[in-house]
């Protein structure tokens, strides 16, 4: 249709009366059908032009957003029918592209419910208009949505926090046992001697208190792992931060003979992401690659895109895991290191579900391992 209307303009002066009539007549009917299809869905449509005049306007963008209420909006300024300040602010950044880190959900309070939406701009070259673009607002409401993801994740803790407790409960028992066997040793040294010296209580008191410390460390680990984490979502680079993190572990890399490979695409989306949490996360990672690269080695970070999701992967030519362990490596308190807490890869694991993605590990034993982190974008 579009391509027989031009074709029609470019021939304007050849038809007659009926026959423009004729094609006028089509694509009011085009339109028409348009404005049909945008009324039937349950999103809010505004279109504007470069201006931000608006030129059509859904019924449900009333039902989403306060706007004053008038038959049509078309030929009025934007600013004159939204009533938000703060979605209207947003929507200015979107034109001038400078929303870098703002948030694109809304609420409002709904008699005793609130109600969020969600605020997308769109820019399009129209053609029809030399020099300017035009711009589609979309409005959502994901009210469900963020209910139904709520629900998700704290079912998620839930289970979480019920497996680490179970392995709280195992993980203490040595300590106690420990400390109940050394305190009735030292009441039997009591009941012998009647009294005991500093000297004589040395050894019982520094078991007793190597013991403590340890029931400590297991407490504080527990409570870092199933405290909620104060994630905030930015949009960002990811690539910034992986260089950052690249550029910090390096050194420590080189001393450990660990060769490092960055192979980042240049065209990467920008993605909603907690830096700190992402940077402990990779942090992990690596010092787990390291370990088990106790005689040096190649360790590889990648980023690519992969449809709807960016995918980062870690990758080492370390000793590897057996099936066994890739099943149980993310579970709390699982650890192949003997000095190790067991908790690094559950809170790494925790990290991505707090950023709505996954992780995966992918390893051979005595050939590497990769871990893949995904980002939704």
């Amino acid at each position: 249709m579009k391509k027989f209307v031009q074709r029609a303009i470019s021939k304007i002066d050849q038809l007659d009366r009926n026959q423009i009539v004729d094609i006028l007549g089509g694509l009011a009917g085009d339109v028409q059908m348009l404005e049909n299809v945008l009324e039937s869905i349950r999103d809010g449509v505004i279109l504007t032009d470069e201006k931000l005049t608006v030129q059509y306007a859904n019924t449900n963008c009333r039902k989403l957003v306060p706007m004053t209420i008038l038959h049509t909006y078309e030929g009025l300024a934007l600013s004159k029918v939204l009533l938000d300040e703060h979605i209207l602010h947003y929507i200015d950044l979107c034109v001038h592209n400078q929303q870098l880190d703002e948030d694109n959900e809304f609420s409002f309070q709904k008699g005793e419910s609130v109600q969020t939406v969600a605020v997308t701009v769109f820019a399009y070259k129209n053609k029809a208009r030399e020099g300017g673009s035009s711009y589609v607002v979309m409005i959502s409401d994901v009210t469900e949505h963020n209910a139904n993801e709520a629900r998700l994740r704290r079912s998620e803790n839930l289970a979480s926090m019920t497996t680490m407790a179970a392995g709280v409960a195992h993980e203490i028992k040595n300590p106690l046992a420990a400390m109940g066997i050394h305190v009735q040793l030292l009441r039997k040294a009591f009941a012998r001697k009647e009294s005991l010296t500093i000297e004589d209580a040395e050894r019982y008191l520094s078991v007793l208190e190597e013991e403590i410390s340890r029931l400590n460390s297991i407490v504080v680990d527990f409570l870092f792992a199933v405290r909620p984490m104060d994630t905030r979502l930015r949009l960002g680079p990811l690539v910034r931060t992986l260089e950052e993190v690249c550029s910090f572990v390096e050194p420590e890399l080189n001393e450990h003979r660990v060769q490092l490979r960055r192979d980042f695409s240049t065209a990467l989306p920008r993605l909603e992401y907690d830096e700190h949490l992402v940077k402990q996360a990779l942090l992990n990672l690596i010092k787990n690659a390291m370990n088990a690269m106790e005689g040096g080695g190649k360790l590889t970070i990648q980023a690519r895109l992969d449809g709807n999701q960016v995918q980062v992967k870690v990758s080492d030519t370390g000793i590897g895991m057996d099936e066994q362990v890739q099943q149980k490596i993310f579970e709390p308190y699982f650890t192949t290191k003997a000095t190790g807490t067991g908790l690094g890869l559950t809170v790494v694991y925790k990290i991505m579900k707090e950023h709505r993605g996954d992780i995966t590990v992918q390893s051979k034993a005595g050939e590497g391992t990769t871990f893949t982190l995904y980002f939704p974008v």
